[in-house]
């Protein structure tokens, strides 16, 4: 069995790479991050590479988020791509050519969800949505409420009477977080209760293994950024990389980086395969190692980074920053990682993997 990419995969990664490098070099990723904005134009390129087409595979969606994550590419098309496609999928829609996102998290601060009701054969959403993912821009959300028959999940125009969006504070500012607050507001449903759990919770899985993927390319840029300065900062006549303190640890830090990459692509291809070719538990337990070692990997590439730039690396005007709050943003984003690792415990001691239950 050949486990390598295909020559179509590898071009799209590099058509990737070529494109967010030109739309985005540091100094454009820095400017966006401090003013908390999207980039205004980049929806358009995506769109017409075929980077938001419906054929697209995990596979090849999960080298496109390596690449974004490498970038930091300051687009809805995480969101839209990896959350909301997954429900307009499941319902049989066609999908739109804008970017959209999912809300389904209770508000942090007050615990206040969302419900729906249905009058004159219209439904309307009342309540509220927190922590919801690149809103700016988005013409659509799909929105999770509770009806009298239980969950169902409903796609809400962004310019709907009742709907208002408030900002809230962000670690990473170039993913953001937004509150919805709905009042009485115009919806319609996509998937109903008999299996909009399901769906929402395959949709979080989808989601997260593209996360898994960025990770990968976070770490890779932030060993990327630690290796150049190794190389071209000189200390007592040798660049500081000669020496093995420094050396060692970015051969650590890569090592962590190549087993993310590998299991965050299995995850990939074991989550688009199916139920018809991948078991569920081979699926849960493959999703929970990729999601761990992305986390872990990006994180300590950026917190390597930082020990092997030093008091550079720790400026605001040195980039590192930007990538290193991605790194926190997606080890502590949905399901928390001690719950992954739940999982791989119960496959460990019991043989079998037992699926970590989403957090609400």
């Amino acid at each position: 069995m050949d486990f390598a990419l295909t020559d179509d995969q590898r071009d799209l990664a590099s058509a990737a790479a070529r494109l967010h490098a030109d739309r985005y070099p540091v100094d454009r990723v820095a400017a966006l991050a401090e003013a908390g904005d999207a980039d205004p134009d980049g929806w358009p390129h995506l769109r017409r590479q075929g980077w938001c087409d419906p054929e697209l595979g995990v596979v090849e969606k999960g080298l496109l988020a390596q690449e974004a994550g490498y970038a930091l590419a300051a687009t809805g098309w995480w969101s839209t791509v990896g959350l909301a496609h997954p429900v307009l999928a499941a319902a049989g829609r066609e999908l739109p050519t804008g970017p959209l996102t999912l809300a389904w998290q209770d508000d942090p601060d007050t615990g206040q969800g969302a419900r729906a009701e249905q009058r004159s054969g219209t439904w309307r959403v009342t309540g509220r949505r927190g922590l919801v993912t690149e809103v700016a821009g988005a013409t659509a959300l799909v929105v999770a409420a509770d009806t009298d028959t239980g969950p169902a999940l409903f796609l809400v125009d962004s310019s709907a009477d009742g709907l208002t969006v408030a900002p809230q504070p962000a670690l990473d500012r170039l993913r953001g977080a937004a509150r919805l607050d709905l009042v009485d507001t115009p919806a319609e449903m996509l998937i109903g209760p008999e299996h909009a759990e399901r769906v929402l919770a395959d949709a979080r899985r989808h989601g997260g293994t593209l996360l898994a993927c960025e990770a990968v390319g976070v770490a890779r840029r932030a060993l990327d950024l630690a290796r150049r300065h190794a190389l071209d900062r000189v200390q007592f006549g040798r660049p500081i990389g000669a020496y093995q303190a420094v050396a060692h640890r970015l051969a650590d830090g890569y090592v962590a980086l190549e087993l993310a990459t590998s299991l965050a692509l299995r995850a990939c291809w074991l989550v688009g395969a199916g139920p018809d070719d991948a078991a569920p538990d081979e699926t849960a337990q493959a999703y929970a190692e990729a999601v761990v070692a992305a986390r872990r990997a990006a994180v300590r590439a950026c917190e390597d980074a930082l020990q092997v730039t030093g008091g550079l690396g720790a400026t605001w005007e040195y980039p590192l920053h930007w990538w290193y709050r991605r790194a926190l943003w997606l080890d502590s984003f949905d399901t928390p990682t001690d719950h992954h690792l739940a999982t791989l415990a119960g496959h460990l001691l019991n043989g079998r993997a037992q699926p970590a239950r989403p957090a609400a």
